[in-house]
C-alpha cells in the first residue's frame, strides 16, 4: 500500500509536467503521420482521463490502509497496563473530540453521574465511546427533517455500569441486527465506513469482562447499550 500510494503522488507530479508540454507540442503544425497517431492512440481521451484513474487509486489505496489499520487493531495481542478509569470522564471527551471534529452541531444529551470507576484501558474504552457517539451522529444526520440527537445515559449499580446511547435516526432493520458486530458489515454507503468500528468495539468490550449490544427504538433510532463490571475485577487485556 505504502509503494502504491508513493508511486501515484509521484506520478501525479510527472503528470502535472506533461500536461502542459503536450499542450505545447499540440499547438504546433505536425505533420499528418503524428496527428493521426495522435487520434489512433486516443492521447486526448488518455491525458483526460489519467487525473481521474490517479485520484481513484489513490482513494482506493487509502482505504485499503484505513481497513488493514482497523485489522490491526481488532487482531492486537500488545499487552496494555490496567488502570482505575472514571467512565465520567471518558464519555465527556469522546463527546468533545467528535464534536470539536465531525460533528460540531450534533445535540448531546447527558448529565454527568456519580465517579464511575471501572479497571481497563482508557485509550480503548475512549475508542469505543468515540466510534458509538460518530455512528450515532451519522444516523440521526441522515434525516433532514429533525435535528440529530443523541441521549447518553449512565447507571450503575453494585456490580456493574450500564451506558446507553439512543439516537434519534431511522434505526436499524431487523435483518442487519444480527450482522451488526460482524467484521466488514456496514449500512452505510462505499467510502464512508470500513465496517470494523463495531466489530472493534464490541472485542474491546468484551475484553473488558463487558458486553455491548444494540436495539431499535419503538420511537423510532436506535440504541446501543454497554455493560461494564465496576473496578475490582481482574481483567487481562490482550
Amino acid at each position: 500500500i505504502s509503494f502504491v500510494l508513493g508511486n501515484v503522488h509521484v506520478l501525479k507530479r510527472y503528470g502535472a509536467r506533461l500536461d502542459p508540454y503536450l499542450a505545447a507540442l499540440h499547438w504546433l503544425d505536425l505533420p499528418p503521420e503524428v496527428r493521426a497517431l495522435r487520434a489512433e492512440l486516443r492521447i486526448d481521451h488518455l491525458l483526460e482521463d489519467l487525473p481521474s484513474l490517479m485520484e481513484g487509486t489513490l482513494e482506493g489505496a487509502q482505504r485499503t490502509a484505513d481497513i488493514v489499520n482497523g485489522l490491526k487493531r481488532f487482531s492486537s495481542v500488545e499487552h496494555e497496563a490496567l488502570t482505575r478509569v472514571e467512565l465520567n470522564a471518558v464519555v465527556e471527551r469522546a463527546m468533545l473530540w467528535i464534536k470539536k471534529g465531525t460533528a460540531p452541531n450534533f445535540q448531546i444529551e447527558w448529565t454527568r453521574a456519580a465517579d464511575c470507576f471501572v479497571t481497563g484501558s482508557a485509550g480503548q474504552l475512549l475508542q469505543v465511546m468515540m466510534n458509538l457517539i460518530q455512528n450515532a451522529s451519522d444516523a440521526a444526520s441522515a434525516n433532514a427533517t429533525r435535528e440529530p440527537r443523541l441521549h447518553i445515559e449512565l447507571m450503575q449499580d453494585e456490580h456493574q455500569v450500564q451506558l446507553s446511547f439512543a439516537d434519534n435516526g431511522a434505526g436499524i432493520a431487523s435483518e442487519h441486527l444480527p450482522h451488526l458486530f460482524d467484521p466488514f458489515f456496514t449500512t452505510k454507503s462505499v467510502g464512508k465506513g470500513t465496517g470494523l468500528g463495531l466489530s472493534i468495539s464490541y472485542g474491546i468490550v468484551e475484553q473488558h469482562g463487558g458486553q455491548l449490544t444494540c436495539a431499535s427504538l419503538a420511537q423510532g433510532g436506535a440504541v446501543f447499550t454497554l455493560t461494564l463490571p465496576l473496578s475490582g475485577s481482574l481483567l487481562r487485556l490482550p
